[in-house]
């Protein structure tokens, strides 16, 4: 059930109570009053699924949106990394996934147990795509950094923004409350969606190139999603405040 705590009515009828009733029980008449007034004010909702199945959902949009860009976008990057590049690249992006997922479904039922805290995740997160890039790839830098950057960084910006979205009309079933730790959550969820299919398509399988306008932009739009998070959360309250 969903209740409305803010019924002005109803808030006024109690407040009405507690200030005529002082330490006085309440009367039979009253107590059903009230109880009719609570019970008027709750409609009711679809359960949300086990926290594992709303992980195995995040997942599996993951996994089926990043083999649908992988399908359609250039794979020149696919036949530029070796074996070892491609596996150690999939497994730190395949687990940042897991983590973002873990850490979003947990957000969206109040109270539940939290395994990981955010900043453990969002530092595990980071750090291994930027440790993965600096140990796998080679260290040469092209004449034309910039030009060559700049696409692969708008790629990753048009990718991320619409699966933000995606990812939490997804997660509006549960009880979202806006905050700068929950925009970091959906946008690094999509984040993570948008550097799978760029790291196939990228033709520039270079350290500097890499940790530049792909794990940096991740940086920067993760950052972007907490502000805008906490930004809303302001706001929120101050319409909140009476």
């Amino acid at each position: 059930m969903q209740d409305y705590p803010r019924d002005a009515d109803l808030e006024r009828k109690l407040e009405t109570w507690a200030a005529s009733q002082s330490d006085a029980e309440l009367r039979p008449e009253i107590q059903r009053k009230v109880q009719d007034l609570l019970t008027s004010s709750l409609t009711p909702v679809k359960p949300l699924p086990s926290q594992s199945r709303l992980v195995l959902a995040f997942l599996a949009v993951f996994a089926v949106c990043a083999a649908g860009l992988i399908a359609v976008m250039d794979k020149a990057g696919f036949h530029l990394m070796t074996g070892s590049q491609m596996g150690w690249m999939a497994a730190i992006l395949a687990g940042g996934g897991i983590l973002f997922s873990l850490t979003l479904a947990w957000r969206m039922v109040p109270g539940s147990r939290r395994g990981l805290p955010l900043s453990f995740v969002l530092t595990l997160s980071v750090a291994g795509v930027i440790g993965g890039i600096t140990l796998f790839f080679p260290w040469k830098a092209s004449h034309a950094f910039v030009s060559e950057g700049w696409p692969c960084a708008a790629m990753e910006l048009m990718i991320a923004v619409p699966a933000t979205v995606m990812f939490w009309l997804l997660a509006r079933r549960g009880a979202l409350f806006a905050s700068a730790g929950l925009g970091a959550v959906l946008t690094g969820l999509a984040v993570f969606l948008a550097l799978t299919p760029l790291q196939v398509q990228c033709m520039f399988q270079q350290a500097p190139h890499l940790l530049v306008w792909h794990a940096g932009t991740a940086v920067i739009l993760i950052g972007l999603g907490a502000l805008i998070g906490e930004l809303r959360r302001h706001r929120w309250m101050s319409q909140s405040r009476p």
